[in-house]
């Protein structure tokens, strides 16, 4: 691919564009071949590792009472990613999906650390993934196609997913891309109360790596325990129960150094694993 300097159509970040684009068709295409595999669709073609023949039963049996399999695929589907993995999963909530493919029945996102650099500006806007035929809603609108705007207690629109942000330490410090990503998650999360900072954490503390055994430190395994219980307490729909047994506090920076550019070298106050809730 050759990109133009002078063009002042190209996008910024070209490239990562691109790759967005193939990381939202890798998805829609997973979420397909799934699906097929688990309705036992002949179209589906999977090849074991070992080459050894692959036993469908358990996986495609369907309880002839309940008429369900052991797999829920067309509801209450999660999304979650990291980094340009939460830019993937922010695209496709707020695009439609290529022609070929039909929506996925998102219900939550959960996204750690997204990178929102490739991701067009202004936006992204919300979609809704219930209308007969999708709809961004950026704006609020009305007519033969959008549904009626049907809002939940806390003041959201229940036809989008619930979305949560967890974010490190890191990334909340990035000024621009910080109010960025809060006038985002507004528009899903009127609200509030959808993104989380952990204190002391790193972009790489939401992996396994830092909790490997030659390199684990207390730290890291505090941080992992607080992600994983938010994490799931999100899906249960039980977030705000779990903050109140929580470390949580209102957000606070001093200042403890320069940077080698002669900027303040800045962090958030706080133990490690404290929770600011925003």
């Amino acid at each position: 691919m050759n990109y133009s300097d002078s063009s002042e159509d190209t996008p910024p970040l070209p490239l990562r564009v691109d790759q967005l684009e193939l990381r939202r068709e890798e998805i829609y295409t997973t979420y397909r071949s799934f699906s097929h595999f688990l309705k036992n669709d002949c179209t589906s073609e999977l090849e074991t590792i070992d080459h050894q023949p692959l036993d469908l039963t358990s996986w495609a049996f369907v309880d002839p009472e309940s008429r369900k399999g052991p797999v829920c695929f067309d509801k209450n589907v999660t999304l979650a990613g990291h980094s340009f993995g939460g830019c993937t999963v922010l695209s496709i909530l707020s695009s439609n999906p290529p022609p070929e493919y039909l929506h996925i029945p998102i219900t939550h996102a959960l996204i750690l650390d997204p990178w929102l650099e490739p991701l067009p500006l202004p936006g992204p806007f919300p979609i809704s993934q219930t209308a007969a035929e999708l709809v961004v809603l950026s704006t609020p609108v009305a007519g033969p196609n959008v549904p009626p705007l049907d809002k939940t207690q806390d003041g959201r629109d229940s036809r989008l997913p619930q979305i949560l942000v967890i974010n490190s330490e890191t990334f909340t410090l990035w000024k621009d891309h910080y109010a960025r990503l809060e006038s985002v998650i507004k528009a899903w999360e009127p609200e509030g109360r959808r993104i989380l900072t952990l204190v002391a954490s790193k972009h790489e503390a939401f992996s396994d790596f830092p909790c490997l055994p030659a390199i684990r430190s207390s730290a890291s395994q505090t941080l992992m325990n607080v992600f994983s219980k938010l994490s799931i307490a999100f899906l249960d729909g039980d977030l705000e129960e779990a903050l109140k047994s929580t470390s949580t506090r209102k957000m606070e920076i001093e200042i403890v150094g320069m940077r080698k550019d002669g900027k303040p070298k800045r962090k958030l106050i706080g133990n490690v694993g404290d929770v600011i809730v925003s």
